[in-house]
């Protein structure tokens, strides 16, 4: 059964809170640099900072064409059957290739420890045996319970998810004996 004629379905979403603080850094960043560079007695000093307030606003204004443009997801199961990382604008310019894996069964795994963890952790990795999609943040959702939601998401569709338990993910220590 052909799956062409169905459009993407979002996987994985990014929270507002993500695009608000990433964003509200950027224009912080840009405001201070650009009062400092203003303030700057010394015109040698002044213009590189100007020239990083800029950086910084074109960085601003990108998270916002990003969000734009892809609406916010981060994992998008085409009509094709494959599982992609839509790439940012940034990285379509530095021409960064596009993530993706396709089958019918996906295996996610996850590292058993964050040595730091954070507020997009737990990551998971997605992997068809050939090609996979590292360091995916699912901010705080345990990786089951986005399996069981991207299952029912991709219900119909001929994809499934398959959660690799931590010890599964490990190499075998007797195996190399």
């Amino acid at each position: 059964m052909s799956t062409a004629w169905k459009g993407p379905v979002v996987l994985l979403r990014e929270p507002g809170s993500a695009f608000w603080s990433r964003f509200g850094y950027r224009v912080l960043m840009a405001g201070v640099l650009g009062l400092a560079a203003f303030y700057m007695p010394f015109a040698w000093l002044a213009v590189p900072i100007w020239v990083l307030a800029g950086l910084m606003a074109l960085l601003a204004a990108l998270a916002i064409a990003n969000i734009i443009k892809n609406k916010r997801a981060l994992l998008v199961h085409t009509g094709a059957g494959s599982i992609e990382w839509p790439r940012s604008i940034q990285e379509i310019v530095l021409r960064r290739p596009l993530t993706w894996v396709a089958g019918t069964e996906i295996e996610v795994t996850h590292p058993p420890v964050a040595a730091l963890p954070g507020k997009l952790d737990p990551r998971i990795t997605l992997s068809d045996g050939n090609r996979s999609i590292e360091r995916v943040p699912l901010y705080g959702v345990s990786p089951t319970a986005f399996v069981d939601a991207a299952n029912s998401a991709l219900f119909g569709r001929g994809t499934t998810l398959h959660f690799a338990p931590d010890d599964a993910a490990l190499p075998d220590a007797g195996a190399a004996e």
